[in-house]
């Protein structure tokens, strides 16, 4: 799909951040190199996650992704946001998810190169792994997550529920390297609004090995659609804070 330039109204990564990474080469010979570099990767991630929100919503009001064709735009993977892969379809009457095509990339990209480093479902970017889920069905009253596919996008099913896919998506962030490239984890929602761990009082989300699950920062076990766990700590030991 081809749309307009519309660059105006979102600023690209690599742009938004380029403060940040001069920040990192101005420090390179200083005393404080790692705690100024920690400190410039969080700050990287949380400007990354407040991008693919904006994204996210431009993409959604634009109905780039309309899988069960009844008009209104779905939320859309990392992959599908950055042209990477093919966006989502719907198919046959009445109309289902399916994997797109040729015809089905996003053109003009909202995410550009920053975000099309792909390693096991994740994006890896200024020393963090991001991994966007979208929702399933509501069964038995929860909404499970499905994450994107490991190089990006979604090719086969489980697709993302249409209806649940119009007004859900979570994204989370956390440092590729605990310590060495970042402390905290980070979250965001379509609400739009970044949430903080300090991922220290329990088992740090690290590597690919030590990632939260979709329901981390949700109330419910399970379900991506229960409000938010503001400032309640999990079994774990994990709290949720708003990012001042």
């Amino acid at each position: 799909m081809i749309r307009n330039q519309r660059w105006s109204s979102l600023r690209p990564v690599e742009f938004t951040i380029a403060g940040v990474a001069l920040a990192i080469l101005a420090s390179a010979a200083a005393p404080t190199q790692v705690p100024n570099q920690i400190a410039a990767n969080e700050a990287a991630a949380i400007e990354a996650l407040r991008t693919i929100a904006a994204a996210q919503a431009e993409f959604k009001a634009a109905v780039d992704t309309d899988t069960n064709c009844d008009g209104v735009g779905e939320y859309g993977y990392l992959g599908e946001l950055t042209g990477r892969v093919p966006m989502r379809v719907g198919v046959g009457l009445p109309c289902t998810p399916a994997a797109g095509g040729s015809f089905s990339y996003l053109s003009p990209p909202l995410l550009r190169s920053a975000f099309q480093h792909y390693r096991d479902r994740c994006v890896m970017h200024a020393g963090y792994l991001f991994q966007l889920w979208l929702p399933a069905a509501r069964v038995s009253g929860r909404v499970s997550g499905i994450p994107e596919d490991p190089s990006g996008g979604k090719v086969a099913a489980p697709f993302p529920d249409p209806v649940n896919g119009a007004g859900m998506w979570c994204c989370y962030a956390w440092p590729i390297n605990y310590d060495g490239t970042g402390r905290r984890a980070f979250f965001i929602n379509q609400r739009g609004e970044v949430l903080q761990d300090s991922n220290q009082g329990h088992a740090p989300f690290t590597r690919l090995s030590v990632r939260p699950s979709f329901d981390e920062a949700y109330s419910v076990s399970g379900d991506m659609g229960s409000p938010l766990r503001i400032g309640i700590p999990n079994a774990n030991g994990s709290v949720w804070w708003p990012v001042p």
